[in-house]
């Protein structure tokens, strides 16, 4: 079957929603007159904007990329896989999206400094913000590897001046620059509208591939292309075994899910930005339930791909992993030009998601836990709002930059991906258990934090290193031995690197934190600090005046704007896409579009009728 690359047409597209999400950037710099808004739009984020933003920052480039190629390599374990978030948002719902929102935060990291010691928080501060640049890094890595394949861009060469610039660097640079440039101006309120702007982009999408590739598959026929399905795929496709993973693997894997969804710093900031804390459980109910519908439109149509393109090895010779390609070799094959530019912009939203919120919430750690204690501590004063503001917009392009500086350096690194996700492991569940087990069980000491987090990372090392010397495996520095691919047997369990960073870090980690109980004093500043939470955390956080925040109205109907736009234009692209016989995708995709906007407009007028009618009760 063959593919179609980009044409001038998905060019136009790809430029034209990069200027989009940076003059949002700029139209939404207005509503940040204070950190607050830069931070957590004043605590006013209506919550449906949260939940499709808390939803859609857990996506990106990996979900259209890693998780496609699952998906092509492992079939039905994938339907598990990718719905597990269903469960763990139902824990937001009845536990952990109310207590955030009681916590009456304006950063992650402050929680820490409450439930612990400032010092957790500078502990937490230098071993989450490091990975996390690299994370970001790595985003823009991945995304572009696949961007640049699908422009045609990988052996470009650009002379500026008396410089020359590889088409791959030069897309990542102008991606990073657009990503971090609206997030410095906007703030989360532009990570939010973007966010939004972007589920529209992602819906569509996956409206569309969906029965477009069995209508392919079955030559025209949609109930062929799934009998094809269904008769033509090896035997045991739709099995829940996983290549290469041993089955503790979903053991491992469901708890570190618990763990992202329910304390991860990006979801604790959607939950406490929101006015009302009965708001965090209709924000975790409708997560859970984009989680489990979405995931299976592009699921679904990736397994098509089985058939159809049965040997991606020989289309992507130049890929380590050629099944990753799977879902952008669907869409270059079945899509028309114009939607093909859509395709490329979802990949684009999906990232830019994930980094925007990232961005957000390292520079809001960077401010008010480090820039703000230490100039107290030298000037006897807080500094002024204007200048948190300043520091937190500095914060976001520098740390920017240094995730595209990052970026660049991963070319060096064939596989960078695959170990920062093994090095993830070395520090993620032992993060999480303390803010996790702290934000229910109040009653252990103040440097418990520290010594769970730090004791875990340690208890990681100790034993990933000894796995790697009982297999015999030959290694000649540290990070062969805790990064190398080992498999063990412990207690007739078979498990991979993943499950022994992972099961190690949180059985340590848990031990170390409630082990520390007898300890507990509350006396002093730590004594003051917690009671003061745990009467914040025992009583509700319900809006105390009932009144119509017009910034979240104008994000509401600016998505829903942006979402007709971009519809209008496909429906005109629809008269002069190729090929012909599938440029009336273009039509359909652009009604489609409208119709999503519109319900977001539609919506906002609802949300200020609700409100001035409790306003009148």
């Amino acid at each position: 079957m063959e593919i179609n690359y980009l044409d001038t047409l998905d060019y136009l597209i790809v430029g034209f929603y990069m200027l989009m999400v940076a003059g949002v950037g700029i139209y939404v710099s207005r509503f940040n007159k204070q950190t607050s808004d830069y931070f957590k739009g004043g605590g006013n984020i209506p919550w449906g904007l949260s939940a499709i933003s808390l939803f859609i920052s857990g996506f990106s480039a990996f979900m259209f990329v890693g998780a496609a190629g699952f998906t092509y390599r492992n079939g039905g374990a994938a339907f598990i896989l990718f719905s597990l978030a269903l469960p763990a948002y139902l824990f937001g719902y009845f536990i952990y999206g109310r207590l955030w929102r009681r916590t009456r935060i304006d950063t992650p990291m402050e929680f820490l400094g409450r439930r612990f010691s400032p010092g957790t928080t500078y502990f937490y501060t230098v071993l989450s913000v490091i990975p996390n640049v690299i994370l970001l890094g790595t985003m823009i890595y991945t995304l572009v590897i696949f961007v640049t394949a699908a422009l045609g861009l990988g052996d470009a060469v650009f002379q500026i001046g008396p410089f020359e610039i590889s088409g791959f660097a030069g897309t990542l640079v102008v991606t990073g620059i657009v990503m971090t440039f609206y997030t410095m101006l906007g703030g989360l309120w532009a990570v939010m509208v973007t966010d939004a702007l972007q589920f529209i982009i992602l819906f569509l999408i996956s409206l569309i591939v969906l029965p477009v590739a069995f209508f392919t598959l079955g030559d025209g026929e949609f109930f062929v292309g799934v009998k094809r399905l269904t008769t033509d795929v090896p035997n045991d496709y739709f099995g829940l075994s996983i290549d290469g993973q041993p089955p503790i693997f979903w053991v491992a894997y469901f708890v570190n899910i618990i763990l992202g969804y329910n304390v991860n710093w990006h979801i604790a900031q959607r939950y406490y930005s929101v006015p009302d804390e009965r708001d965090t459980r209709k924000m975790a109910l409708w997560c859970a339930g984009l989680s489990f519908i979405l995931p299976m439109l592009w699921v679904i149509p990736v397994m098509t791909t089985k058939v159809m393109f049965p040997d991606l090895q020989a289309m992507w010779p130049g890929l380590t992993e050629p099944s990753e390609a799977a879902f952008v070799t669907l869409a270059m094959a079945i899509l028309p030009h114009g939607l093909l530019g859509i395709m490329v912009a979802a990949i684009f939203a999906a990232t830019m998601s994930s980094v925007d919120t990232t961005l957000n919430w390292m520079a809001a750690v960077v401010t008010k836990d480090v820039y703000v204690p230490v100039s107290r501590k030298l000037s006897g004063t807080d500094p002024s709002e204007a200048r948190q503001l300043l520091v937190g917009r500095l914060s976001v392009a520098s740390i920017g930059l240094i995730a595209i500086w990052i970026g660049l350096g991963m070319a060096n690194f064939g596989g960078a991906f695959n170990v920062y996700l093994k090095a993830n492991s070395l520090y993620s569940p032992p993060m999480f258990i303390p803010v996790i087990m702290g934000l229910v069980y109040t009653r252990t000491p103040w440097w418990s934090g520290m010594v769970a987090f730090g004791g875990g990372v340690l208890t990681i090392l100790v034993v990933s290193s000894l796995a790697t010397i009982s297999t015999g495996a030959p290694y000649s520095g540290i990070g062969e031995l805790v990064f190398s691919d080992i498999t063990i047997r412990f207690l007739g369990i078979e498990m991979t690197r993943y499950e022994i960073n992972t099961i190690t870090g949180i059985v340590a980690s848990s031990i170390l934190f409630f082990g520390s109980a007898p300890f507990f004093r509350r006396v002093g500043a730590f004594g003051v600090r917690l009671s003061a939470l745990e009467k914040d955390l025992a009583t509700p956080a319900y809006r105390s005046e009932v009144e119509t925040d017009l910034r979240g109205v104008l994000a509401y109907q600016l998505a829903g704007r942006l979402g007709i736009l971009i519809g209008v234009l496909l429906v005109l692209f629809s008269l002069i896409a190729e090929p012909r016989d599938k440029a009336m995708l273009n039509a359909i995709a652009g009604v489609l579009a409208i119709a999503i906007g519109l319900t977001a407009n539609h919506l906002a007028k609802r949300f200020v009728r609700s409100q001035r009618d409790e306003e009148k009760h």
